[in-house]
């Protein structure tokens, strides 16, 4: 398989460590959330980071799907919430809410494309039928 890009990122000290991302030198300090007896004021975890990569890799996908058609729009932007779900004696499993809006588009136009950057976006792929993807509109 050829590689078109590549990308690392390293974790210290668990929950309550940082992530440092290794091209852009970004510094993450990390802390457990409340929910999970941290304290606050509460710093980003691997949920929220979850969470900003699939919203950045979905809205890429989105895009670049929407250029390739030359389809004009005005702006796009994706929120995606992840959630934490008890899995039995499994431990926990991931839920996705993915909330996409294309501005200057037709809902019909938009929802189509929507539905092709769910079957193209990396993220997507990577999680498909281990996390279950709710799509909001």
């Amino acid at each position: 398989m050829k590689e078109f890009l590549r990308r690392q990122a390293t974790v210290r000290g668990g929950r309550d460590g940082t992530v440092e991302a290794h091209t852009s030198k970004a510094v993450f300090s990390l802390s457990k959330p409340e929910e999970m007896g941290g304290n606050p004021p509460a710093k980003t975890n691997p949920e929220e980071l979850f969470a900003a990569g699939y919203a950045a890799c979905f809205s890429s996908s989105l895009e670049y799907l929407l250029q390739e058609a030359s389809e004009s729009y005005e702006d796009l932007e994706v929120t995606a919430t992840t959630a934490l779900v008890a899995d039995g004696n499994a431990g926990f499993k991931f839920a996705v809410t993915l909330n996409p809006k294309i501005t200057g588009l037709e809902q019909s136009v938009a929802d189509q494309f929507i539905e092709s950057a769910l079957a193209f976006c990396p993220y997507s792929k990577a999680i498909k039928g281990n996390v279950e993807v709710t799509i909001k509109k």
